[in-house]
């Protein structure tokens, strides 16, 4: 590996370790102190209403074993509900509460004011030279997920 590579490397493992810490702070968003996986579970929940359990896993890149235990959580909550599909009686859907809501608008505006810097780094490039690092990042992501399914 080249110098410039491991240098490169190095970065990317900082960030993902700093981003990591950050994340994994409980912090208040509307009106409870929730957990990163708790916000991002509702996130995506608030994104896609009566989106089901194998839907929200593969939107999170987590295991479906993983998903009822957030549910769980945020039922207890109060920040989601559940009920069944119409035309499929087994398909349980989630959806938000108002309190969800508020949950979901606040944790976008922290990622709204998170963002903004990088996504303002990232129009300062070409676009040739972002969609190189797109494909960069692309490519990384599915190694890691090829190196995750042979563990």
């Amino acid at each position: 590996m080249s110098n410039q590579s491991q240098c490169v490397l190095d970065t990317m493992l900082r960030i993902i370790n700093k981003s990591s810490e950050l994340m994994a702070e409980p912090r208040m968003f509307g009106t409870e102190v929730l957990y990163a996986s708790e916000i991002h579970m509702i996130d995506v929940i608030g994104r896609n209403p009566g989106i089901h359990v194998t839907e929200v896993a593969h939107k999170l890149g987590i295991t479906k074993g993983a998903v009822p235990k957030i549910i769980c959580k945020l039922l207890q909550k109060e920040l989601i509900y559940r009920y069944q599909a119409k035309d499929n009686k087994k398909m349980v859907l989630l959806k938000l509460t108002e309190k969800g809501q508020k949950a979901f608008y606040s944790h976008a505006e922290f990622h709204k004011e998170l963002d903004h810097g990088i996504i303002k780094k990232f129009n300062s490039l070409q676009e040739a030279d972002l969609l190189m690092f797109q494909d960069l990042m692309s490519e990384v992501e599915q190694y890691i997920d090829k190196f995750r399914q042979e563990e």
